[in-house]
């Protein structure tokens, strides 16, 4: 026989109705504790795989080093893209990027169109150009390396106008001077084409305004470079190579950003080639930073990342360090030129 529970037991069974607020109070608490910790550890794992992508980058450069003795060049101009048939070094107009393709294992994407003539040749260096690929975008900052072009424009040896293109949020050095940007480059006739026999960069001292243009250029990727390893006197652990770019943060997913308006294997630009001169702040990533429409920020050629605290960037033996924001001005630019040795002349900064 089933008896019932005593009238005080069954009271005890539920929840009053302050009970049940205490719970909802002590999980809410609790999730706003763990929240940011989740987030942080998420920020920890992208920061990590942006510095793993740059490892990657890292090694490419000393395998193209390994292979052809000197660092891959910046290109020709931001209205060249990369072409197979032109080889490498001074004679490869495309971006450095699209050099160490093939010491990525895209050396399919690299040698797209190779051997085509004509109109196949054309459109083969469109599809590159259109094409995504791993690793070139920082997971803090985007999710894809496709975005569209503010402008459609029209680049030798296209076909038609470019409306969409691949990015990437990497930069490689070109050194302590204001920027290495000369235009669109030479024509497709050649016109406009700088001496093709490269300076003494060992020995060059950077005054600005004299000779050879390239002369000023103190970093390690530029306007027709060949940086060797043997070049980089001040240290490979105490030069940089190639780190994240900076962009306006509104910008991220747009394509519209100033520094981050051409493909990624268009020529020496901004968008790939970045300088440490000592007048642009490091990742301004404020309201007054916003871009005008009719004078782009200058910022556009320095370093920075969506990271908090610094970015990551790539030395030139190798190794991975996360820079912090606050970092003196000096020491930066001293990182970004590879020779100017221990008495640090104040040309640089001009």
């Amino acid at each position: 026989m089933n008896r019932p529970f005593p009238r005080s037991w069954r009271r005890k069974m539920g929840f009053t109705l302050v009970e049940l607020l205490v719970v909802i109070a002590i999980i809410g608490i609790l999730v706003a504790l763990l929240l940011p910790a989740i987030q942080a550890a998420r920020e920890a794992a992208r920061r990590t795989q942006c510095k793993n992508q740059l490892r990657q980058l890292a090694i490419s450069f000393h395998q193209h080093h390994d292979t052809l003795k000197f660092f891959p060049s910046g290109g020709w101009g931001v209205r060249w893209l990369g072409f197979p048939e032109q080889g490498y070094g001074k004679d490869q107009s495309g971006s450095w990027l699209y050099s160490v393709l093939p010491f990525m294992e895209e050396g399919t994407l690299h040698d797209l169109g190779k051997g085509a003539t004509g109109t196949a040749r054309r459109d083969a260096c469109m599809q590159r150009v259109l094409s995504p690929f791993e690793g070139m975008v920082c997971p803090s900052r985007r999710r894809t390396n496709v975005y569209p072009l503010k402008d459609p424009i029209v680049y030798h040896y296209c076909t038609t106008p470019l409306e969409v293109s691949n990015r990437t949020d990497y930069a490689a050095n070109g050194g302590s001077v204001r920027t290495t940007e000369t235009g669109d480059g030479p024509t497709e006739n050649g016109e406009d084409m700088l001496a093709i026999q490269p300076v003494d960069y060992q020995h060059t001292v950077p005054v600005s305004g004299s000779g050879d243009p390239k002369s000023t250029w103190s970093g390690i990727v530029f306007y027709r470079s060949e940086i060797s390893m043997r070049q980089v006197t001040d240290g490979t652990s105490k030069t940089y190579m190639v780190g994240e770019k900076w962009m306006y943060y509104e910008n991220y997913e747009t394509g519209l950003d100033a520094g981050d308006g051409e493909p990624a294997f268009s020529g020496n630009n901004d968008d790939t080639v970045r300088v440490t001169h000592r007048d642009w702040p490091l990742n301004p990533d404020t309201e007054q930073t916003k871009p005008s429409p009719s004078a782009p920020p200058l910022e556009r050629r320095t370093y920075g990342s969506a990271h908090t605290g610094g970015f990551n960037m790539a030395m030139c033996d190798g190794s991975v360090d996360f820079i912090s924001i606050d970092i003196d001005k000096d020491m930066h630019a001293f990182r970004g030129a590879r020779n100017d040795g221990d008495e640090k002349p104040q040309e640089i900064f001009r």
